[in-house]
C-alpha cells in the first residue's frame, strides 16, 4: 500500500527555494541576512525525515542506501554540472582552460563551486550529511548519545571560521565543504528526530501561533539592532553578537518549524497545488536558478519579482515536460 505524500512537506520545500532564489537575486541587506538564517537549515531538517536506521550495520545494506539515496543525485550533480559549466562557457567565450579548472572543481565541490554552478555546494553537503547521520542512527542506539554527538559536532563548528590549513583553488575549505557536514549533520539529525517522534504537534494551532509569535520577534529585535546574526552555511560564516551556538542551535529551528507551519495552514488553501508542485521539484530550481538569474539580467530583466519568477518557473515546467514525456514514451512502449 502506497503511503501518501504529506502536501505541507512539499509546501514547505517551495518556501525553501523561492527563499533561495531570492537570497541569491537580492542585494544583502537585513532581508537576505534573514533568508540566511533558515533557507539551507529547513532543507537540511526535511532531509532527514524520512531517514532509517540500517538493519544491518553491513557492507549489503550500505550498498543498498548508496543506490537508493546517493547514486541518482550524484549522476544528476555531475550531469547538471557539465552542463551549466558548458553553458557558461558558450555564453561568455571561455576558453579551454576555464574548462579544465572548472570541470575539475566538479570532483572537489564545496565552496569551490561558483558561478552557475554556485549552490552545488548544497548537493555536496546534504549527500555526506545524510550519510554521517545514517552512520549515527545505524549505530549508536540511545537518542540522547546521538544528540549530544550531533551537538558537539555544532559545538565545534562554532569554535572556528574557516578552514585554514587546507587550500583548494585559493578557498580555504575542505573537499565537497565536508567540514559543514558539523552544521548540516545537527540540522539532519533534528529532522530525523522531529519525524520520528510525534511530528503531528506542528500542525496544531498554538504551536504554529508560538512558532510565527517568535519568528516575528527575532525580526523586529534584530531589524532594531537588538542583536547580531549572519549565517551562511557554504562560506562558514557565522557572526553574532551573542553565543554562537545559541543562535545556531535556535533561530534556524524556530524559523524552519515556523515555515513547516505556515505550510500546514498553506496546505488548506488553493494556492497549494501550485506550491507543493514547486516543491516537488526543487532540486532543478537549485540547480538551474543561477544561470537564469545571470540570463535575465543580462537579458535587461532588472525586476527582482520577474527574474524570481523566471528562475522558478522555467525549471518547474522543464521538469514537467520531461515527466510528461517519459510518460508517453511508457505509454508506446507498452503498447
Amino acid at each position: 500500500m502506497l503511503k501518501k505524500r504529506i502536501e505541507w512537506i512539499d509546501i514547505a520545500k517551495a518556501y525553501g527555494i523561492i527563499a533561495v532564489v531570492f537570497g541569491h537575486a537580492m542585494a544583502s541587506g537585513n532581508t537576505t541576512d534573514i533568508i540566511y538564517w533558515w533557507h539551507m537549515p529547513l532543507f537540511f531538517i526535511i532531509g532527514g525525515f524520512f531517514l532509517k536506521p540500517l538493519t544491518t550495520n553491513t557492507f549489503e545494506q550500505w550498498k543498498k542506501f548508496f543506490n537508493k539515496r546517493i547514486y541518482k543525485d550524484l549522476l544528476i550533480y555531475f550531469s547538471a554540472g557539465i552542463g551549466l559549466i558548458l553553458l557558461y562557457s558558450i555564453l561568455y567565450n571561455k576558453d579551454w582552460q576555464y574548462l579544465i579548472d572548472y570541470l575539475s572543481r566538479l570532483l572537489v565541490g564545496g565552496r569551490t563551486l561558483n558561478l552557475y554552478t554556485s549552490t552545488f555546494w548544497f548537493v555536496n553537503v546534504y549527500l555526506l550529511s545524510i550519510t554521517a547521520v545514517t552512520l549515527l542512527i545505524s549505530t549508536v542506539k540511545s537518542r540522547w548519545l546521538q544528540l549530544g554527538i550531533v551537538s558537539g559536532g555544532l559545538f565545534v563548528a562554532t569554535c572556528y571560521d574557516k578552514i585554514d590549513w587546507s587550500n583548494l583553488y585559493q578557498y580555504q575549505t575542505l573537499p565537497w565543504n565536508a567540514d559543514i557536514v558539523l552544521i548540516a549533520a545537527f540540522f539532519t539529525y533534528v529532522g530525523y528526530l522531529f519525524f520520528q517522534t510525534n511530528w503531528k504537534w506542528i500542525e496544531k494551532p498554538v504551536s504554529i501561533g508560538v512558532l510565527i509569535t517568535a519568528a516575528v520577534a527575532l525580526m523586529g529585535l534584530y531589524i532594531n539592532h537588538n542583536f547580531d546574526f549572519r549565517f551562511s552555511m557554504k562560506s562558514h560564516l557565522i557572526e553574532s553578537s551573542e553565543p554562537k551556538i545559541l543562535m545556531l542551535a535556535t533561530i534556524p529551528l524556530i524559523f524552519s518549524f515556523g515555515v513547516m507551519g505556515i505550510s500546514y495552514l498553506t496546505s488548506r488553501l488553493p494556492i497549494s497545488l501550485f506550491l507543493s508542485t514547486i516543491g516537488k521539484h526543487t532540486l532543478i530550481i537549485m540547480y538551474l536558478h543561477g544561470a537564469l538569474l545571470d540570463i535575465a539580467e543580462q537579458a535587461g530583466i532588472e525586476d527582482v519579482m520577474v527574474k524570481v519568477s523566471i528562475a522558478i518557473i522555467v525549471p518547474m515546467l522543464l521538469a514537467l515536460l520531461a515527466q510528461s514525456m517519459q510518460r508517453n514514451q511508457g505509454v508506446y512502449l507498452s503498447a
